[in-house]
Formats: C-alpha cells, structure tokens, sequence
C-alpha cells in the first residue's frame, strides 16, 4: 500500500544547503566591498549601494528562511470541503516581501474532484503569505503610507523605501482589504486610561469628492492607441471631440460630494489650581455610510467613558441633524451652540448696519459677545431687533441686509437653549467647536478632498477607516489587530490582491443633482 505522505527531505535539504552557501558568500562579499571599494566613497554614496546590497541579503536571508520552515513530507491527497486535491510536485512562483520579489519552490495540488481553484498551494497560507502573495508586511505598510498620502505618492515612496514596490493597483486593493479590519478595529476599541473628568462630544460633516456613473463607465472602456509618434495635440483634440465638455450653468454643482458623518470625543480634566487642560484621550470617528452607525458608535464610546454619570457637553454648529442627535441620544449633557458660527451670523448682520472694516462694526459686534458671555440672550435679541428696524424698507441692497439680521435673529431664537456660555466659561470649559474643526481638515479635507480626486463610496469608505487610526494615533495597536487577525485566519489559499477585471461603481455612487 503506498504511503500517504511525498517524502521531499532530500530535495529541501539540498534548497537549504544551497541558500545557505548564497547567504554565506554574500556576506562575505558584502564585507569585502565595505573594505575596499565602500571605503573609497562618500557617505551618501556609500548608503546608497549599501541599501540596494542589505535588500539582496535580505532576499537571501528570507530564502533561507523559507526553505527551513518548508515540511519534509508532502500529502498525497488534500480535501477542503468537498473538493479533493492530488499532489503534482514543486513549483515555482514569487514571493512579494519588503527586500524584493523572491521565486520560492513549494509543494502545489491539483483539483481532482469536487468545485474550488484548479491548482492551490497551502504552504503559502501556513507561511504566512497574505493576499496578493505578499507579506504582510508590504500590506501594513502601504496601508500607513495610504493613509497619509495619495495612491500615487505611496507608490513613490515605497520605491524609496522598499526593494519592493507595489504597482498602484496593488495599493488599491490593499486598502479595500485593510479598510475593513481598520473598521472593525475603531468599533472595539476600549476605554482609554487616564481620562478627564469632563467628557466632551461634538459632531460634525465633511463633504469628499465622488466618482459620477459617466466618468466611471468612460474609466472602464477600452482606451484607443493612436500610433506612434502622434502629436499630443492632436490626441488632446480627439478627446475633445470625443468627449465635450459642456460649459456649466449659474448653480450647477463642480464637485460631486458625499458627506463624512464624524464625531470628537474627548475629556478635559480640571487642575488643582482651578484651571483646566484638554483634550485628553482625543477620539475622532467617523463614516461615508448611514449616520446612525457613527451616533451607536458614538454613544458606545461614550458610555465606556462615563457618560451620563460624568459631567458631558454636547457641541455642534446649528445643523438640525446634529440637534436631533443630541434630543434623542445625549438629552443629558450639556447642549453648547458652537460660539465661531453664532459670531459669523453676528458679523453678517452687523454689517448689514455698519461699514465693512469699521471700528463700529466691531464695537457693535463685541458687545453682543459680551452680552452672550453674560447669559444675557435677551439683550442681544433685542439689539438684533434694533438693527432690522435700522434699515429702511426700500432701496438698494436692503433686502439682503434685512436677510441677514433675520437669519441671525432666527438662529439665536432657534438655539436659545444651548448658549450656556456664562456657565461653561466660569467653569474654563469649551463653548467652540476648534477641536472638531482641526478634526475635520486632518481626518478628511487633507486626504479625501484633494484636487482631482474623485473617489467611490466604498474606497472612500476604506481610507477613511485607515486615516482614522492614524489620526487617533493607533497605528501600532492597529498593526498588532491586523496580524493577530491574520494569524488566526482559518483561510488556505492566498486571493488575489485586485480584481480581474474592471469593477462595477457602487450603486449608492449617484450623479450629483
């Protein structure tokens, strides 16, 4: 009866001893040229051909690596499922690692029976290989580069920084697979030590750029090659031609956006000297997808935190959304109208009854502030009143000075509940919403809103996760998720790192109205 298992312990042995013999001479080598000819050098010079040197042993040093974990004995048959497998030899393939691209012997299987992939290698799997057939390495650090930069830019430095470089498509898929680990690593996150004793929540909405259905359709179509040594001028003009672009109307919209729901939890903790110091433990959430995952988020993050045991305020601008949420999840905290948006309106309807620029403007401005510091509401509705009364009934322009003053009569009547702003400052605590502000540019407006972006909901979705962790600084812990997901993975083949073919734009990427 023939034996169930493929004995291989000469043909690896005989991998091991010669990857040990290429190790051995290379560092000889290497020692001998940082005597010789790395002596002759300049430094920068000398960093340079010693980079491209230490990336060659480190392909070596990851053969040899290989060869030593890769079992003695193969199985005959494999079974997954319903699919069974025979074994067909050693083959060859790459091996994407952060020194470079290394072409590794393996056992490979063969599908006899059942559904599944025609060929497969576990031993990629159990070596830790993950999709694309790359480390998982590569996969963190294109990721931490994403996050940061554009595709193009992460690119570019992996090529500084790597012996191996992704193609951008590669990085692409990278981050619709990392994206959702990020996801899932934010929602279980726990309670952060340390915390303050005033713990502060503030929400807020940012607006990406996303693809339209016609400008992905004209990405997917097969591209025309003119012949070489067409002028450029020509080619630009067949675009043209192909493609017009028609001249937009008074209000059409330039920028098919789509709003990042985010939120800001933070705590401020109060000295022994009275005074207060914060953000601590600064949290920024956030999604492209329904805002009632964002508020459970939210509300979860809070009740670890010590909400509604603890002290909590409730800043927002004057978005309705934002106040709903406040009325239905945070009735008790403590509601704040963020005070730089009421000044905006201040400063609208104060120009509307003195000069641009003036002195007056500004006396006239901070008295209603300082009305507004005093809790005294009632007075700054009152000169409000006066100002619309100020201006005259007819003539030029007097109709959107009169919209100004009503919209900041109306916000402050509308908002009259959540200017507590003589008690918060008494207590030194925030009546604006700068943290969420600041959130909002580094989380969003720097990576997701760039020129010439146009992005679909699902990748935005991804990056977002991505620059989330980075920007709560949780890299490291997010790191140690992704590979401890990794390593528990019960998966036996490695996937593909990108798609076949072009894919279809998510439905819910619309046309702009």
């Amino acid at each position: 009866m023939p034996s169930q298992f493929i004995d291989l312990r000469e043909a690896v042995e005989a991998d091991r001893h010669k990857s040990k013999q290429q190790l051995k001479s290379a560092v000889a080598a290497l020692i001998e040229w940082t005597a010789d000819v790395g002596a002759g050098l300049p430094l920068h010079r000398f960093e340079a051909e010693l980079f491209r040197r230490l990336m060659s042993l480190g392909c070596l040093l990851v053969t040899l690596w290989w060869f030593h974990r890769l079992p003695t004995m193969a199985p005959r048959v494999l079974r997954r499922g319903r699919a069974g497998y025979l074994y067909r030899g050693r083959s060859n393939d790459n091996v994407r690692t952060r020194f470079g691209v290394l072409w590794l012997k393996r056992p490979i299987y063969e599908l006899a029976s059942g559904t599944g992939p025609q060929l497969v290698a576990p031993e990629d799997r159990r070596m830790g290989l993950a999709a694309g057939r790359m480390s998982l390495g590569v996969h963190l650090l294109t990721a931490w580069l994403v996050a940061q930069t554009t595709f193009d830019g992460a690119v570019s430095v992996l090529g500084k920084l790597s012996g191996y470089t992704p193609s951008k498509r590669s990085a692409l898929g990278i981050a619709d697979r990392l994206g959702p680990v990020a996801a899932e690593f934010l929602d279980d996150l726990p309670a952060p030590e340390g915390d303050g004793d005033v713990l502060v929540v503030t929400f807020d909405d940012k607006a990406a750029p996303m693809i339209r259905q016609s400008a992905h359709r004209k990405r997917c179509r097969p591209h025309k090659k003119l012949g070489l040594g067409t002028p450029r001028r020509k080619v630009r003009r067949l675009k043209r031609q192909e493609n017009p672009r028609h001249r937009r109307k008074k209000g059409d919209k330039t920028k098919n956006g789509r709003s990042a729901k985010l939120a800001v939890v933070y705590t401020l903790r109060r000295l022994p000297d009275g005074s207060v110091e914060g953000p601590i433990n600064k949290r920024t959430l956030g999604t492209f997808g329904d805002r009632s995952v964002l508020v459970a988020r939210v509300k979860k993050e809070a009740l670890l935190r010590g909400f509604p045991e603890k002290r909590t305020l409730f800043l927002a601008d004057g978005a309705t959304t934002l106040w709903d949420i406040w009325r239905k999840h945070f009735k008790e905290a403590t509601p704040c109208l963020d005070w730089f948006h009421l000044s905006e309106y201040l400063w609208a309807a104060g120009g509307s009854i003195h000069k641009e620029g003036s002195k007056v403007l500004a006396q006239w401005v901070r008295a209603r502030q300082a009305e507004l510091r005093a809790g005294e509401v009632d007075a700054v509705l009152a000169a409000l009143d006066e100002a619309r009364k100020e201006i005259g009934a007819s003539g030029p322009g007097t109709k959107g000075r009169r919209q100004r003053v009503n919209d900041a009569l109306r916000y402050v009547r509308n908002h009259r509940e959540m200017l507590p702003y003589a008690e918060l400052l008494a207590d030194g605590l925030d009546i604006g919403t700068g943290v969420m502000e600041g959130a909002v540019k580094h989380a969003v407006a720097s990576r997701l809103d760039g020129s010439g972006m146009q992005w679909s909901p699902r990748r935005a979705e991804n990056v977002l996760a991505l620059r989330l962790v980075l920007v709560n600084d949780l890299w490291s812990s997010f790191e140690e998720h992704a590979i401890q997901r990794h390593e528990d993975s019960d998966a036996w083949v490695v996937p593909r790192i990108t798609p076949k073919g072009p894919q279809d734009i998510d439905p819910a990427c619309l046309e702009a109205a």
